[in-house]
C-alpha cells in the first residue's frame, strides 16, 4: 500500500477511503459553504454510530474517544474527497478501520486480543448495521410520537439536551427519585418493545 493518492478503490496510507475523489464543488455545482454544511449534517448524522463502530472494534469506549479524535480529524481533513450522494457510511468506516489499525500498531496496548482479520470482520459486520441504526433511530422517533403526553414530558425532561440530574428533576415534578427511575425504566422498555415491533412490521428485523 503506497502512500499516494489514488483512484482505485482501495484505503491510501492517509486514511483515504474507497470511491473517494477530489473534486472542488459538490454535484449540481454547489457553493463551497452550502457543501460544507451538507458534509456537516451528514457526520453529525453519524457521529453516534461512528463512535459505537469504534468501542466494536476497541472494546474500549475510553480508547474509542481518543481513536474517534483522530478519525474527526482525518474525516474532515479529506471532506473534499468525499462526493456527496455517495455511501457515507462506507466511506467513513474505511477510515475509522485504518485509524483503529494504526492506533493497535503504534499503542501495543494491552487488551487487544482480536487478530487483524477479526478485527476486519468486526468492522465489516458493523458497517452493515449502520443502516439499522438509522432504522432504529427513525423507529424511535415515531415511538415517541406514540407515548403519553406525561411520559413524553419525562422523556425530554431526563434526556434533554440542558436536562439536569434526575434528583433535581424528581424534585422539580415533586416525585420520588426512585419513582422517576422505575417510570423511565418502563418507558424504556416499553420505547424498546415498539421499535422492535416497526421493524419487525417492516421486515427490517
Amino acid at each position: 500500500m503506497d502512500g499516494g493518492h489514488r483512484q482505485d478503490d482501495s484505503p491510501d496510507a492517509t486514511g483515504g477511503a474507497p470511491g473517494s475523489r477530489w473534486q472542488g464543488a459538490a454535484p449540481g455545482g454547489l457553493p463551497a459553504d452550502e457543501r460544507r454544511d451538507a458534509f456537516a449534517r451528514l457526520f453529525a448524522r453519524h457521529d453516534r454510530w461512528l463512535f459505537s463502530y469504534l468501542v466494536s472494534l476497541l472494546s474500549s469506549p475510553a480508547h474509542a474517544e481518543e481513536v474517534f479524535q483522530e478519525v474527526a480529524v482525518t474525516v474532515w481533513r479529506l471532506s473534499d474527497q468525499f462526493e456527496l450522494g455517495t455511501d457515507f457510511v462506507k466511506w467513513v468506516s474505511v477510515i475509522a478501520h485504518n485509524q483503529v489499525r494504526k492506533f493497535r500498531r503504534e499503542a501495543k496496548r494491552t487488551g487487544f486480543q482480536l487478530s487483524d482479520d477479526a478485527c476486519a470482520l468486526i468492522a465489516e459486520d458493523a458497517s452493515r448495521r449502520a443502516d439499522l441504526f438509522d432504522f432504529r433511530r427513525e423507529a424511535l422517533q415515531r415511538c415517541l410520537g406514540k407515548l403519553g403526553d406525561g411520559d413524553r414530558q419525562l422523556v425530554q425532561r431526563c434526556y434533554g439536551e440542558s436536562a439536569p440530574n434526575f434528583k433535581t428533576i424528581a424534585q422539580e415534578i415533586g416525585r420520588p427519585v426512585n419513582t422517576v427511575y422505575k417510570a423511565l425504566n418502563r418507558i424504556r422498555r416499553s420505547l424498546h418493545e415498539c421499535i422492535d415491533r416497526t421493524l419487525n412490521a417492516e421486515g427490517l428485523l
